[in-house]
């Protein structure tokens, strides 16, 4: 008896649980506050709670596995993967929700994002194919196939369209390419061809008029604060009004008054600004910061590159997440709606974050001084 608590004290990895378990106490504590004013208010922290429950099981599953098995699923794995990005564009099996089909649909019913499971396959898939150049992609060819890789799951998530998503699928790769040893002169032509490649569709004028809509606020938050920068006004509104110490849980007027859009999903950093002021964000910052560390503390410890790999890809996905939300909030960068990790209103992006969660956790179990 004594020998398995010892077994399972050595695998767990306690502030990784503590930074994990505060972050879902604050996020239901924010996503209650924020369908508090809607009438199906409690269906819909009941079904954010239900989502943490069935996320813990997953958890638990992805904890189990040796991810060093896969090695020889690649083929497999890159398959499934792209059979769930490409899902919903199945005829009868997506729905559209504010013009992305992004949802799995069966019978009418709305059943789960693919796209969040798929990040998640993508760091595998990733963590197996940069670990077999063993820390050395020094060839144009090794980029090349590496890229590969990532294109079909780019290309059919950009199909939806979800170009948020998909950015998260390029801040992975990249984050993992850093580690796995890609030589910086790589780094700066991915940057050059991203900047041609901007510019080429900007001047082309392929840009859909939502995204062109977006930059332009971005540009100057003051634009067309009724129309297209209306989120984002509002979103700067309420956190500014939040001051040092905020009006304090359910008294924010911008999300009770129903002026803040998405105020449970894409904005609940607004509403965290706003009714827990300065003070509720940096706690939460903190919070963001001890994870960020006790992960980055896991990669350096792996066994292996392939399992350190996987680390620096959660890494990589949850900074670019709390980045991008948090940044775009307050405007100093373009919104994408995405949400924000372990706070916003979302059961497959919760499932995600808290199975993410397990992998590091198998990764800490299986370390080189287990």
């Amino acid at each position: 008896m004594t020998s398995r608590i010892d077994t399972l004290r050595k695998s767990v990895n306690t502030p990784l649980v503590v930074v994990v378990t505060l972050l879902l106490a604050y996020g239901a504590l924010m996503v209650h506050s924020a369908t508090s004013g809607f009438g199906s208010g409690t269906a819909m922290f009941m079904r954010q709670m239900f989502g943490i429950a069935i996320g813990l099981g997953f958890l638990a599953v992805a904890w189990k596995i040796d991810y060093r098995k896969f090695d020889d699923w690649l083929g497999p794995l890159v398959a499934l993967n792209a059979f769930l990005v490409i899902s919903p564009r199945i005829p009868g099996l997506g729905s559209q929700v504010s013009g992305a089909t992004r949802w799995l649909e069966i019978g009418g019913v709305s059943l789960f994002q693919p796209s969040e499971p798929a990040k998640l396959l993508t760091i595998l898939i990733m963590a197996i194919v940069i670990s077999r150049f063993k820390g050395r992609i020094e060839r144009g060819q090794d980029v090349a196939k590496v890229m590969a890789y990532l294109a079909l799951p780019f290309g059919l998530i950009l199909l939806q369209p979800d170009l948020g998503t998909g950015l998260v699928f390029i801040a992975i790769t990249l984050g993992m390419l850093l580690v796995g040893g890609m030589k910086p002169r790589f780094f700066l032509i991915m940057a050059l061809v991203a900047v041609v490649g901007v510019g080429t569709v900007i001047q082309l004028d392929l840009i859909k008029d939502y995204q062109r809509d977006r930059l332009l606020v971005f540009l100057d938050p003051e634009h067309d604060t009724r129309g297209a920068g209306y989120n984002l006004h509002q979103s700067m509104i309420a956190i500014g009004s939040g001051g040092l110490t905020g009006k304090g849980l359910g008294q924010g007027t911008q999300s009770n008054l129903n002026f803040l859009p998405e105020r449970h999903t894409d904005f609940i950093f607004s509403v965290l600004g706003e009714e827990l002021g300065f003070v509720g964000a940096v706690v939460l910052l903190l919070l963001y910061l001890g994870l960020l560390v006790t992960a980055l503390e896991i990669a350096t410890s792996a066994r292996d590159l392939l399992q350190s790999l996987i680390a620096v890809g959660l890494i990589s996905m949850w900074t670019f997440q709390i980045l991008q939300n948090i940044g775009m909030t307050v405007g100093i960068l373009p919104i994408t709606g995405l949400p924000l990790p372990f706070m916003s209103f979302g059961s497959s992006f919760m499932i995600t974050n808290l199975a993410g969660t397990g992998m590091l956790l198998s990764v800490w179990a299986r370390r080189r001084a287990a």
